[in-house]
């Protein structure tokens, strides 16, 4: 989306919401911070990683067992917060590309951990230092001190998320059974 659009976008939604009871700040800040978190890995996917055949979750997946070593399926899911169902999916396909391989436990035959293989480990060593040649490019408009300042920012909105996903979570667990679900 070009930034005419855009900008047609915010003062359309400022209008409409002008006159009613909404905190347009509070609204810019998260629908620009989902919107600009999904440009950036758009970004970023398209120039380094589609070339090779990975996608962003394929991507994150090899980084996490490049730097761990194995680790289990659930483990992965939670790192990207997913479920174990859209795990299976991205190792199925990296194990396709050869990129990864299955261990299966041998105390419980149910755990499966996922490891690089040769070709995987190559791979993810080249276009990390690609991906990162781009997270420096996307960051350099802004000065170290910014950039602190603003990992600290979204580390505060991150922190607040969690909360209350906890606190919604919570509610739902302390629910009556027989309530009606809208």
């Amino acid at each position: 989306m070009d930034d005419s659009l855009l900008t047609t976008l915010e003062q359309n939604l400022r209008t409409f919401f002008g006159d009613r009871d909404v905190d347009l700040d509070a609204q810019a800040v998260v629908y620009t911070l989902s919107h600009a978190g999904r440009d950036v890995i758009l970004t970023m996917e398209s120039a380094v990683l589609r070339p090779r055949g990975l996608t962003y979750a394929g991507f994150v997946l090899l980084m996490s067992v490049w730097i761990s070593g194995p680790l289990e399926t659930r483990a992965l899911a939670a790192v990207q917060r997913v479920t174990k169902g859209a795990i299976v999916s991205s190792v199925n396909q990296l194990e396709r590309l050869g990129l990864v391989g299955r261990i299966r436990s041998q105390i419980d035959r149910r755990l499966v951990s996922v490891e690089l293989t040769g070709e995987g480990r190559a791979l993810i060593e080249e276009v990390q230092r690609e991906w990162h040649e781009m997270e420096r490019e996307m960051s350099n408009v802004l000065s170290q001190t910014e950039r602190r300042q603003f990992v600290e920012v979204l580390r505060k909105i991150t922190a607040r998320a969690q909360t209350i996903r906890k606190r919604n979570q919570a509610r739902k667990s302390n629910a009556p059974k027989d309530a009606a679900v809208a």
